[in-house]
């Protein structure tokens, strides 16, 4: 059903097809990173962090993989149906008189009367078309642009607290700060600023870090201080800031996918419990850490913080929060360089995979295909060759047919009339020499024997008349004997 759906989609015309695709991408690698990290639930909130914020870069980066990494060719779609162009006999004539009639038809027909309803349709077809995409993509564009500049106007408003704001640098507040920056490992402590038009504790600031407190900071003891300074400077530390910007534009720029914001919740919710492991792990006690959390959430009855700074901690999220904080099994250590560099090749890995995958529909197995002959008509075939009784189908078959032998002896004789000629000369050349010198012997042999039989005769009459004058001719003297011999 899946390769389907997905044939589908790469179907759609214009810029549905790829759209789509990319979305379908996005949506994939979302849902891998929702595996991981229900995989990793008794793991650490850095961690599931790690996972979140790196998959919500990649969601970001999604185009831009597909467009520069070589595609990686899937053949997951079904195979495409090809039309076959094969001709069979039978169907051959019928299709040749529709043609015809067709062309003829055509060739009939006005070319601006045929031409202009065929424009009209495609232009209005065309113009829907753009029209469906400009509906669509102002609507995107419009919400994407309220979603920035609400951030934007966020970015104004934590702007001036800050400039408005009165920097807390006596004594009872620059000692705890040095103090958890040193625990931290901080290079440089933040400014640290108190507001009456903040109402939780944030930090912000991206090249130049700040914690803002409410007003009533004044009050807190000394371990609510050191406690909320602890959780403010892990996300200077953390750098928190940075991840939660990201996945505020991942939110306005996928404004309609419900996964990115789940994972943007996800991200800050792992953000918030990763600062409270890494300020459990820096010595607070969970009990006394939760209780502050708790009291300053419960003083705090409407939250008006930016959404583009980071608030110590919001009431729907705030549950799950003291639950892993009091959870004495869950780990409570940041992620080691070994994981988060196992963690971010195994996401790039994916979307690298994900973002270059080109789906293809499968290769059609090979079928036999089977041998039909095209009747060849012949040009010199006029109607008048059929007769009245070839008016069905089966008898103008049969014309065909008869069309086609008189092409096919045609070619035949012009083909094959040279080679017949020199083979069929050589043959009678050879016969006429063989009936001659029969001939020749013939006449030798009958001149011979007749010139023997000849011969005889004359012998025989020669030896008849001498003997004969022997025999007659005894007292004759023997003088004459020598003219008659001659005679």
């Amino acid at each position: 059903m899946v390769p389907a759906i997905v044939s589908d989609i790469i179907a759609l015309p214009g810029w549905n097809g790829p759209m789509l695709l990319l979305l379908a991408k996005a949506t994939l690698i979302l849902v891998a990173a929702l595996g991981i990290t229900v995989a990793m639930q008794r793991g650490s909130a850095g961690a599931r962090h790690l996972v979140w914020l790196a998959t919500l870069a990649i969601v970001l980066l999604v185009p831009a993989v597909t467009a520069w990494v070589p595609p990686l060719r899937l053949e997951i779609l079904p195979p495409v149906a090809q039309t076959s162009n094969e001709v069979s006999p039978s169907a051959a004539p019928s299709a040749a008189v529709e043609s015809d009639r067709k062309v003829e038809e055509l060739s009939n027909a006005s070319p601006i009367t045929s031409a202009a309803p065929a424009a009209t349709e495609a232009n209005s077809g065309f113009m829907a078309k753009l029209d469906g995409i400009s509906l669509a993509l102002a609507v995107w564009a419009a919400v994407a642009l309220a979603l920035t500049g609400w951030l934007a106007y966020g970015a104004f408003v934590v702007r001036r607290i800050v400039r408005n704001a009165q920097p807390l640098d006596t004594q009872d507040w620059l000692t705890p700060l040095y103090e958890v920056a040193d625990r931290l490992e901080l290079e440089e402590p933040p400014r640290l600023l108190g507001s009456s038009e903040a109402k939780m504790p944030f930090a912000c600031g991206f090249t130049k870090p700040t914690i803002v407190l409410p007003s009533d900071c004044e009050t807190w003891s000394a371990d609510r201080r050191r406690a909320v300074l602890l959780h403010e400077l892990a996300h200077v530390k953390r750098h928190d800031l940075v991840g939660h910007t990201l996945g505020r534009l991942a939110c306005a720029i996928y404004w309609f996918h419900p996964l990115v914001w789940t994972a943007a919740k996800q991200l800050r919710n792992e953000s918030e419990r990763a600062c409270d492991d890494l300020a459990l792990s820096s010595g607070a006690r969970a009990s006394d850490y939760a209780e502050h959390l708790l009291d300053i959430v419960t003083s705090v009855r409407r939250d008006s913080t930016p959404a583009i700074a980071l608030a110590m901690a919001r009431r729907k999220e705030f549950e799950g929060r003291m639950l892993a904080i009091l959870d004495p099994e869950l780990r409570h250590s940041k992620p080691s360089r070994r994981q988060s560099a196992a963690l971010i090749g195994s996401l790039a890995l994916i979307a690298v995979v994900v973002g270059a995958a080109a789906p293809a529909p499968r290769t059609a197995e090979a079928k036999p295909r089977v041998a039909t002959q095209v009747p060849v008509v012949d040009p010199d075939f006029t109607p008048d060759d059929v007769t009245p009784e070839q008016g069905t189908d089966n008898s103008i078959d049969r014309a065909v047919n008869k069309s086609v032998d008189k092409s096919v002896d045609k070619a035949l004789e012009k083909t094959m009339d040279k080679r017949f000629e020199t083979s069929i000369n050589k043959t009678v050349a050879k016969a006429v020499a063989e009936a001659t010198h029969t001939t020749i012997n013939t006449a030798t042999r009958e001149a011979i024997r007749e010139g023997a039989n000849s011969l005889g005769n004359s012998l025989g009459n020669s030896l008849g008349n001498i003997v004969g004058t022997i025999i007659s001719g005894k007292s004759e003297p023997k003088s004459d004997d020598r003219p008659i011999l001659l005679a």
